[in-house]
């Protein structure tokens, strides 16, 4: 799971939070998380979720000890409310001035939220920018490798002096197996020292050259030295630049193109508005 803030930035967070930041995440089924009877407190998933997604996270993603720190935070803010109410500062011109402007907001938070259901861009629209810019969906250079990460070169050394008596059949799934026994890279012990694809500019420059020189299915005859230590690698397959099908970059061209055609449609509306009136303004 990613890491939270720490409590402090936490708990500053949830004090910055605007009613109509919270109106805007849509609500999730009230699960209770916490009550506090005496001060007549309830705290639920609903609740929650304008700080998950202030912050990308899904509340699975929380460790029992972040979501306690994110549940006694909300009830301190809660209490402090209470206390903010019990000073009378309702009854303040300001605060009846503030609460007209919220009231707007949010007004205009589920309107425009409605409005946008409206609007959609069609497979013709993102092929257009599909052909008008193919150099941006342009798939580089790239392979697929995994690697043992040592503190020394003997290790290095020793590491691959081993593997270089397996079968070329079989070196994948020992040089996982070993990555997992010696590795000093964290991430080892789970997945056998893969790191996936990657591209040029991915990797530092010594890793990088190492990895692309070699061909599919080899491996590193030497260690390869970098800031991190001494790495033996592992390179399973490799791709050659090429412009990523229209299929697979559609939506993600929609999603792009969609909030701009959103908001073309609001200004829209308001210069339509705008031109039906008449504006004195004050000289």
């Amino acid at each position: 799971a990613r890491n939270l803030p720490n409590k402090g930035k936490i708990m500053k967070r949830i004090l910055s939070f605007s009613f109509v930041a919270a109106m805007a995440i849509s609500s999730l089924n009230a699960g209770v998380l916490a009550t506090v009877k005496d001060a007549n407190i309830t705290i639920t998933d609903e609740e929650i979720a304008p700080f998950l997604a202030q912050n990308n996270l899904q509340s699975s993603e929380l460790s029992a000890e972040d979501k306690k720190k994110l549940i006694d935070d909300l009830i301190k803010y809660k209490l402090l409310v209470a206390e903010a109410k019990k000073s009378g500062v309702e009854n303040t011109d300001e605060y009846k001035r503030q609460l007209e402007l919220a009231k707007d907001g949010i007004a205009f938070n589920l309107w425009q939220r409605e409005e946008a259901k409206g609007v959609s861009i069609s497979d013709e629209e993102a092929k257009k920018i599909y052909d008008e810019n193919k150099q941006s969906f342009m798939q580089p250079d790239s392979v697929t490798a995994s690697h043992i990460l040592v503190a020394d070169e003997k290790s290095a050394k020793n590491a691959i002096a081993k593997l270089s008596k397996v079968k070329k059949e079989d070196l994948k799934a020992e040089f996982n197996k070993l990555a997992k026994e010696i590795s000093t890279d964290p991430s080892a012990k789970e997945n056998g020292g893969d790191l996936g694809s990657f591209g040029k500019g991915m990797m530092v420059p010594e890793f990088e050259k190492a990895a692309f020189a070699l061909k599919d299915g080899e491996m590193s005859k030497t260690p390869v030295k970098t800031q991190f230590g001494y790495h033996i690698i592992y390179k399973e397959g490799s791709k050659k630049a090429e412009t990523m099908p229209f299929e697979k970059v559609k939506d993600l061209i929609k999603n792009q193109l969609l909030p701009g055609k959103v908001n073309k449609k609001l200004d829209d509306k308001a210069n339509e508005l705008f031109g039906k009136i008449n504006v004195e303004y004050a000289k």
